[in-house]
């Protein structure tokens, strides 16, 4: 599933090599058509904006969405357990699932980074990616709504992904996802505050604290591989 890549890479942080190489992201994607084809229009209209678009603007963009916004964070465990312990031993869990694959984590990597995750799962078997996707349906479906509330392309990413895990989100919980969202500071006073007062792993988090995602209950490290073993090696 070279498309799950694909989106990977489309999330990752942009450089003038993604630019370069827009036009054969979109071929992957039209070549694959695993992604429907109304989504697919516009995502690769997107992509043909990456392309065209000043590296600088693209840059200074996704640092203001993702960077500065913990609504839109591409930890996935952040939305699941905020800052609890119980986020450590989940990416315990992911990180064991990952070698079980032959799957190797660089040192700085942390296992719940959405393009890292994709990545992955971009190397098993369709039914077993899905599967392990669909646990991030509801994730995927929120930020995605978000975004898109935001006018950002970056939402097409996102209905791309949704589509690709086959799971029906209760349209509910995304717009109380998206609701919430409307209040957070995205000042860089505010992220300044909730690092100082807000240390890792230390219990006090909730699945609510980063605003984002509170009713989600989906784990993806308790689901043991089900398809045959892949080598993958992430330097």
């Amino acid at each position: 599933m070279k498309s799950l890549k694909i989106l990977g890479l489309l999330l990752a942080y942009p450089t003038d090599e993604l630019k370069a190489h827009a036009g054969d992201l979109r071929a992957v994607l039209e070549d694959e058509a695993l992604v429907p084809a109304k989504i697919r229009r516009r995502l690769d209209a997107f992509i043909g904006e990456i392309g065209r678009r000043n590296i600088l603007n693209l840059q200074e963009e996704y640092v203001r969405l993702f960077d500065r916004s913990r609504a839109h964070s591409f930890y996935l465990f952040e939305h699941v357990h905020g800052e609890s312990r119980d986020r450590g031993q989940a990416m315990v869990d992911l990180t064991d699932l990952y070698k079980r694959h032959g799957f190797t984590l660089a040192a700085r990597e942390l296992p719940d980074y959405l393009p890292l995750f994709l990545e992955f799962l971009s190397v098993l078997p369709f039914e077993e990616a899905q599967e392990l996707l669909g646990e991030t349906a509801h994730i995927l479906a929120a930020i995605g709504a978000k975004l898109k509330a935001k006018k950002s392309g970056y939402a097409h990413v996102f209905a791309a992904l949704e589509a690709l895990t086959g799971v029906e989100v209760d349209p509910r919980f995304v717009e109380q996802a998206v609701e919430e969202a409307k209040s957070e500071d995205t000042s860089l006073e505010a992220l300044d505050k909730q690092w100082e007062e807000t240390p890792a792993f230390d219990g006090a988090g909730t699945p609510a604290a980063c605003g984002v995602c509170p009713q989600a209950t989906h784990h993806l490290a308790n689901t043991a591989p089900t398809g045959a073993d892949h080598q993958q090696s992430q330097q």
